[in-house]
């Protein structure tokens, strides 16, 4: 047991009036020696609610009336180890390990006509699992919280420096894979190789634009759940180790080759996901294997007002979801024909780059020459998964 609340509810107070009225007549209200009795039944408590932890916890309720009482649950994981009873009473009240989402129910007293309800939440778990057609997938609780977003290092790739508050979100361990495509699509989005056979290499060569219109939405009506890309900020935050942050420059390493297929570890080929370390929440290939789309479209100033010609930085975003418009969507995380030169990287948790949301585009830069061909950029780009809580 580990915690101990106290609830004082159907109390039955009673109190006498004294008088000095003549002792001759038994039926008036100021005789003195029989003074009525004046009875206040009322009904508080002291606490406005219990939180559980994740784990199977339990904490003991004392009820004080002077009455017969009764209790109910509104949810099979709460017990109770008294339903009813008489007069003062102390019982446990007790919740099941939570697998899931933060989960509330109350627990009801009854004495007399009196009725008092008490909430109950339980925090969610660390980790929870999916099942997609026989594929199982984890999503990772981020605590929310502060964190530096961009970098005064180079503000040209890493974006200008400033403060980000985020809420509570699940992301998906590892990037969405072959296996969990083809479960949710029934067929992968290949067109010039197949991969059947290799279920746990991260989905590659998708768009932006067929994840949010055709296999989110798919995925999410066979959940039941609500699924969406990862906003940069969510991202950036997520790579850096959220609370767990040890500030490292790549996805849970100062050393890349820890954490990450680049180009000179992976042979230009993709792996399998969760073959190298993860980063302080549990999360794997934020730096390299296959870049990861997010919901924002990209700007330079993510954004931001311009006024006078000077960028207008906030002194602090909650929950930014970049610009409202824009020609290319945000990108992250490198991949796995990157490579690490000086030290500098493309897999670096800070390095912001960009794709158009169909995957093509000007294969020079759109310098408008009449002859310049159109590239798909998205080739070895894939994505992870978010709940919001």
């Amino acid at each position: 047991m580990k915690k101990l609340f106290l609830f004082w509810g159907l109390i039955l107070i009673f109190a006498s009036c004294k008088t000095s009225n003549p002792p001759d007549n038994p039926d008036d209200p100021d005789d003195p020696n029989n003074p009525p009795i004046v009875t206040v039944d009322s009904l508080g408590v002291s606490i406005s609610d219990i939180t559980f932890t994740a784990e199977k916890d339990a904490s003991l309720i004392v009820i004080k009336t002077n009455k017969s009482w009764t209790a109910t649950e509104t949810a099979d994981w709460l017990s109770l180890s008294a339903t009813s009873g008489n007069k003062n009473t102390g019982i446990l009240v007790g919740a099941t390990k939570n697998d899931g989402f933060t989960r509330e129910a109350t627990v009801t007293f009854n004495a007399g006509d009196k009725t008092s309800e008490l909430k109950i939440t339980q925090a969610g778990s660390s980790k929870i699992s999916f099942n997609v057609n026989n594929v199982t997938f984890n999503m990772i609780l981020v605590e929310g919280g502060q964190y530096n977003m961009g970098s005064s290092e180079d503000q040209s790739i890493f974006g200008y420096p400033h403060l980000v508050q985020l809420s509570d979100f699940y992301i998906s361990e590892t990037e969405v894979t072959n296996e969990l495509w083809k479960a949710v699509k029934g067929s992968l989005p290949y067109t010039d190789h197949n991969e059947t056979d290799q279920p746990n290499l991260p989905v590659s060569e998708t768009i932006w634009n067929g994840i949010i219109t055709d296999f989110i939405p798919a995925l999410n009506q066979t959940t039941g759940k609500t699924f969406r890309l990862p906003t940069e900020a969510e991202w950036e935050y997520a790579a850096l180790g959220g609370k767990k942050t040890h500030g490292y420059k790549y996805a849970g390493s100062n050393t890349l080759d820890d954490v990450a297929w680049y180009n000179q570890n992976a042979a230009a080929a993709k792996h399998n996901v969760k073959e190298k370390l993860s980063n302080e929440l549990g999360l794997y290939d934020m730096s390299g294997n296959v870049n990861e789309w997010c919901s924002d479209w990209y700007d330079n100033y993510y954004g931001w007002p311009i006024v006078n010609q000077s960028v207008q930085i906030p002194a602090l975003e909650t929950n930014p979801k970049g610009p409202a418009t824009g020609t290319k969507k945000i990108v992250r995380g490198g991949n796995f024909e990157d490579d690490e030169m000086w030290g500098n990287s493309h897999c670096n948790v800070k390095y912001r780059y960009s794709i158009t949301p169909n995957g093509y585009d000007g294969c020079w830069g759109n310098t408008g020459a009449p002859d310049e061909p159109t590239c798909f950029f998205s080739k070895n780009t894939g994505f992870r998964l978010v709940i919001s809580l």
